[in-house]
This record gives structure tokens, C-alpha cells and sequence, in this order.
């Protein structure tokens, strides 16, 4: 697909990653936050969905418990992902506050593309959260 088509699409997902969100020391890039929620409130403006698919909890976590590097083991990961994702969350609301637009969050994995009824429900949940005029 090119960005040609893009005009005529109504729902786009845009992924950003981790170094889109975080400096190379692992501090956090908060103009990008801010610019980051100018360019979605003003593509859903026009009148398409957006969905947001967001990387950098592991990273952002891993930062405010002060580690090294980012950790390598399950219990590592989860618990920096726990906290990386509340500070995350608190500053997509920040951002995206500012233009007057609501946000939720959901939690997705790997094997929800597994099951049928699972990926049903995920379906289900983003459509009514689209409806409500929630960025996800």
C-alpha cells in the first residue's frame, strides 16, 4: 500500500515504536508525545478511526527502575512492562488531552490470533471503543 491509498482508507493503525517514544539514554522523547497526538487528532479530524499500536513499556520501565539494560528474563520484562506501561498511559492522556481527545488502553498478545473467540472478542472490544470515540 502506498500513502495514496492511505487518503482513501477510514481506519488507519499507526505502530510507533520504542525509539520514537525515547531518547538513546532511555529518557523519555515527550515532543514527540505532543506532536505524536497533533497528527492522530487531526488524521481523526478528517473523519477516519485511528488506532495507536504503542511499543516502549519495557523500555520506559526498565528506565524508572533504574536497570542497565533492558531486561532479558520474563520477570524482568513483566515488571518493567507493568511500569512502563502506567507512565506510558499517563502521558498518551497528557498528550492527547491537550486536543480534547479521549484515550483507553487495551492489552494484547501474540496468541489471541490463535483462537477464533478470542480474536472475535478483540474485534468486538475496538469497534465499540472506535464508536465511542476512544484512541486506543
Amino acid at each position: 500500500m502506498n500513502r495514496k491509498d492511505l487518503k482513501n482508507r477510514k481506519r488507519i493503525i499507526v505502530k510507533i515504536g520504542t525509539t520514537s517514544l525515547t531518547y538513546p539514554n532511555g529518557n523519555i522523547n515527550f515532543r514527540r508525545f505532543d506532536r505524536l497526538a497533533a497528527v492522530l487528532t487531526d488524521i481523526n479530524n478528517s473523519g477516519r478511526d485511528v488506532i495507536l499500536v504503542s511499543s516502549g513499556a519495557i523500555a520506559v520501565g526498565a528506565k524508572r527502575l533504574g536497570l542497565k539494560e533492558r531486561p532479558r528474563d520474563i520477570v524482568g520484562k513483566q515488571a518493567s512492562s507493568a511500569v512502563g506501561q502506567a507512565i506510558l498511559m499517563q502521558y498518551y492522556e497528557k498528550s492527547f488531552n491537550e486536543f480534547n481527545q479521549r484515550v483507553a488502553q487495551i492489552l494484547l498478545t501474540k496468541d489471541i490470533f490463535n483462537y477464533d473467540h478470542k480474536r472475535a472478542n478483540v474485534k468486538n472490544t475496538l469497534e465499540g471503543f472506535l464508536k465511542w470515540g476512544l484512541y486506543l
